[in-house]
């Protein structure tokens, strides 16, 4: 019941997201008479509403956007998100950060130029290194004592594909709102089975070879062309 109350959470900022999106695109259409070309530094906001969600997890990361070609975006990303919880049966911490790299393609019309919006889809590569332990567990056993031991500190490294896709509209100038879908797909990972990640910064649940996530963005654009 927990996760559906979270995701229902999700899908309602994203719907909010969509219109505020869609409506501040009309407002602009006709008052910028062209695309920018530049970069962009911007903060990933789906860390601190995680926290928000669930206050076991903190993070929060930092992206830019580079115009390497008409429509085509090199984008880039780095952070943190951090774990610690305690449980009956047993207690988490882990710390880590992640790195993403890619590009995406604008599929916009080329009939609206000038609307400084972008309707983005891309591909990128993933990585994520963490520290991880269990400082207590408990394997409870009806006939024998219970079970009591420690996992200590160990450093866990997974890599995944990411494919995403979403909006992007300048609501003032260069300065940019955007959400995405992200579907991630783990391809490597040298952990100790004994102790599977919890959580994996920037990937998701560590239980999960295919995971789902939601991006929220600002972005300001640094222009070197227009």
């Amino acid at each position: 019941m927990e996760k559906i109350f979270r995701m229902f959470k999700y899908i309602s900022i994203s719907f909010f997201l969509l219109i505020s999106t869609a409506t501040a695109a009309q407002i602009n259409m006709e008052k910028v008479p062209r695309d920018p070309q530049g970069f962009t530094l911007g903060i990933n906001l789906a860390g601190p509403f995680n926290r928000i969600m669930d206050n076991d997890r903190t993070g929060i990361s930092f992206l830019t956007r580079i115009n390497v070609a008409e429509d085509l975006f090199f984008r880039g990303e780095a952070g943190f998100e951090n774990v610690s919880f305690n449980q009956d049966a047993y207690s988490y911490d882990s710390n880590g950060t992640f790195l993403k790299a890619g590009i995406e393609l604008n599929s916009l019309s080329k009939r609206e130029p000038g609307t400084h919006a972008h309707l983005l889809f891309g591909i990128a590569y993933g990585m994520a290194i963490q520290e991880q332990s269990a400082s207590r567990f408990t394997i409870e056993n009806s006939y024998w004592p219970d079970f009591v031991d420690r996992v200590g500190s160990h450093t866990v490294n997974t890599h995944w594909v990411e494919l995403s896709g979403g909006p992007r509209i300048e609501v003032f100038q260069n300065l940019y709102l955007g959400w995405s879908i992200h579907l991630r797909v783990s391809v490597l990972r040298d952990n100790p089975e004994m102790l599977k990640p919890y959580y994996v910064p920037g990937f998701g649940n560590g239980d999960n070879r295919l995971n789902g996530g939601f991006s929220y963005t600002i972005e300001y654009l640094i222009p070197w062309k227009k």
